[in-house]
């Protein structure tokens, strides 16, 4: 490392040094800004996670007509169990329609007594492989199976058609939200360091007299930017973290779903790493637009 590129590093940490009042606002701005774009992306991860492991627990419910032999029913479950895309199917009986309405709704039980087991009808709980649980290759299914005439078909899959769709113009509302708070970061880190400049404007001014070039002029600034993005993104990842462990895992206690603490997790690590990645490139850029605007104007 030549004298040059260490006078340049120092010049860059020592700046982060004098003007810490300054510097901590420019950090807190940067944390601030990563920790709502980490808390979007994290809603996002776990929203994306529920719908996969639903997506992967498809059951497609095909009841008989009342009068349907049980020969003729069997035949068409093996028929069924043979084909590629299912992984399981099983056949409920009236009785054993009755046994699982009346476990489930127990209020029930009275009327089915009273009527007898012939009013459910019998019916093949059929589960896809997970491969075949997209939204069109279910209705494919459905299509084909549709030629044994059943009196229904149930497989609940348009609310997660509609769920999907939802979850995409999240995303989608999330990006550009996200880009305009990057953004309005970027302007705001700017305007701090431009305080930074305008105190060492007489410097500045004095290297440029005796012939620095820009790039000598901007890279401890560039140095400071990376390491006040840095200390940023630490202070994200902090925060989110808390947010996670004050909300995200308490969230499970009051959604009466079936998903539990375990099943909101934390971003992954690459998706933090990206966060802190994204500080150290809001710091430079906000730094560079700061001095830039200086240059052009003492020019």
């Amino acid at each position: 490392m030549n004298s040059t590129t260490e006078h340049l590093i120092r010049r860059g940490l020592r700046s982060c040094w004098e003007n810490l009042s300054l510097n901590a606002m420019v950090v807190s701005v940067i944390g601030a800004a990563l920790i709502l774009a980490g808390t979007y992306l994290q809603v996002i991860h776990n929203l994306d996670k529920v719908m996969t492991s639903w997506d992967r627990d498809v059951h497609i419910s095909a009841y008989f007509y009342g009068n349907d032999p049980s020969e003729h029913q069997f035949s068409i479950m093996d028929e069924i169990a043979a084909m590629p895309a299912v992984e399981e199917v099983l056949h409920l009986s009236e009785e054993d329609a009755a046994v699982f309405l009346t476990e489930r709704l127990p209020d029930v039980a009275p009327i089915i007594e009273e009527f007898g087991a012939e009013v459910l009808p019998a019916s093949l709980e059929i589960t896809l492989r997970p491969e075949y649980t997209r939204p069109e290759l279910i209705q494919e299914f459905v299509d084909e199976i549709t030629r044994h005439d059943f009196e229904e078909i149930d497989y609940g899959q348009e609310w997660v058609r509609k769920f999907e769709s939802f979850l995409s113009m999240l995303q989608a509302l999330g990006t550009v939200i996200g880009s305009l708070i990057m953004i309005a970061s970027v302007f705001l880190v700017a305007n701090t360091m431009h305080l930074v400049v305008y105190a060492r404007r007489p410097e500045l001014e004095t290297m440029k007299l005796v012939g620095a070039t820009f790039g000598f002029v901007v890279t401890p600034f560039l140095i400071e930017g990376a390491i006040l993005g840095l200390l940023g993104g630490i202070v994200a990842t902090c925060g989110l973290i808390a947010i996670h462990s004050l909300l995200f895992a308490r969230v499970g206690e009051y959604l009466n779903l079936a998903m539990s603490n375990e099943s909101l997790v934390f971003l992954p690590a690459s998706w933090v790493t990206l966060l802190v990645l994204v500080g150290v490139i809001l710091g430079m850029a906000g730094c560079y637009k700061a001095v830039n605007k200086f240059w052009k104007a003492a020019s």
